[in-house]
């Protein structure tokens, strides 16, 4: 999927992709620039080695989709599906995009490309979780159809003030 960015004063093109292993070095830079605001995501530091985010990307059950700028990985969507027979019909999503480049509509491609692919191979639910101060996250995740199923209050400490772990999800009604 191509799209260009109409507010971008020089013409900007943006490719959103399912990753390829050859993208891991980008993703870890893409996420390990949106921890490092410290704001956004839960973790500090970019956990995976190259060769474990290719080994992640390579797993069938899972899709990791990308947004390219020029030679850069710019947004990370991760979905993992759940283990276990009894919620296999779920998956988790994770999203990043880097600085710079949010409010363009890539958040919301990545999201549709995700939820495209999780109904064609059965999934029922997506999960996720977002920061209650991140409020441009979560009314975009509303506007996708995502509900609000639960809050677990004061769970984290960002800049010295407790944050809410706001629980979202987006059902897809039964097809069968």
């Amino acid at each position: 999927m191509i799209f260009r960015h109409a507010e971008a004063e020089t013409s900007s093109v943006d490719i959103i992709r399912e990753a390829k292993p050859s993208d891991a070095r980008g993703i870890i830079n893409c996420m390990q620039s949106v921890m490092d605001e410290r704001v956004f995501l839960v973790g500090e530091y970019y956990m995976w080695t190259e060769k474990g985010e290719q080994d992640r990307i390579r797993n069938p059950d899972d899709l990791t989709v990308v947004c390219q700028n020029g030679d850069s990985i710019v947004g990370v969507l991760t979905l993992q599906r759940g283990y276990y027979r009894k919620n296999r019909h779920t998956a988790q999503l994770g999203i990043a995009v880097s600085a710079g480049h949010r409010h363009m509509g890539i958040g919301t491609k990545l999201i549709s490309y995700a939820t495209d692919w999780a109904r064609s191979r059965g999934i029922r639910k997506i999960n996720l979780e977002v920061f209650s101060t991140n409020q441009n996250a979560i009314a975009a995740y509303r506007k996708l159809g995502f509900k609000v199923e639960g809050v677990r209050k004061n769970q984290f400490i960002i800049e010295g003030a407790y944050v809410d772990d706001v629980l979202m999800s987006l059902e897809f009604p039964d097809q069968g």
